[in-house]
């Protein structure tokens, strides 16, 4: 289970919209607490369901049925099935330049509106966008089961729990660290980093997220 974990965890790590938001909220005005504050949002989201699915729905998903290695081959399929998702959009990307910039000017006024709601400075609005980073997706869903399935202990699931979302935020808290040392350095760092998983990342997540889903697979398929 933990390295599953941990794999999953950096794949949601280098989500590009998780990056971008670290960088906007670097560049605002006072960019510690905003850091601070997005941080806290985004663990606030992902403990606070992670705590309802581990004990509060639970009991709902102790059925005979829902063994570790069904759980594996499912979560398995589906990150298979994310994964050429992933690498479908890649290919596509080269020829939706035109299109996206259609998009864009058709949306002109809203991107307008949400770029001053971004760039206002609030606290909250830092907040809010914590809290909205971390909402439940596929992948963070599929984790969960993965933590109820092992049958391991509350304090271990807990734990585990812990470690995924300190994980996928490591890109937040890095740079709030780094910043307190060598703020400039740390702002060019988080640019050039955004513009490296910009440029490769749902190659590169599609193969790690298809490796993981094939490893999931071999081993729900070999317990059943």
């Amino acid at each position: 289970m933990w390295i599953t974990l941990l794999l999953m965890a950096v794949a949601v790590s280098l989500e590009p919209f998780r990056i971008a938001m670290t960088v906007l909220m670097i560049n605002r005005p006072r960019p510690l607490l905003q850091l601070l504050v997005f941080l806290a949002g985004g663990f606030a989201m992902g403990i606070a369901v992670g705590v309802v699915v581990l004990f509060v729905l639970r009991p709902a998903l102790g059925s005979a049925h829902f063994t570790l290695p069904r759980v594996q081959v499912v979560v398995g399929a589906v990150l298979l099935v994310y994964a050429a998702g992933l690498a479908a959009s890649a290919l596509r990307a080269r020829g939706d330049d035109q299109a996206a910039g259609r998009v864009g000017r058709r949306l002109g006024p809203l991107a307008m509106r949400t770029r001053r709601l971004l760039n206002n400075g609030s606290l909250w609005t830092a907040g809010v966008a914590g809290l909205g980073i971390a909402l439940p997706s596929v992948d963070y869903l599929a984790v969960l089961a993965l933590i109820v399935a092992s049958g391991a202990a509350a304090t271990t699931q807990v734990g585990a729990l812990l470690l995924f979302n300190a994980v996928a935020f490591v890109f937040v808290e890095l740079p709030l660290v780094c910043y307190l040392v060598a703020p400039d350095r740390t702002r060019a760092t988080m640019s050039a980093l955004q513009d490296w998983v910009r440029r490769r990342r749902s190659r590169d997540v599609a193969v790690l997220l298809a490796v993981v889903g094939c490893v999931l697979l071999g081993a729900g398929l070999a317990g059943l």
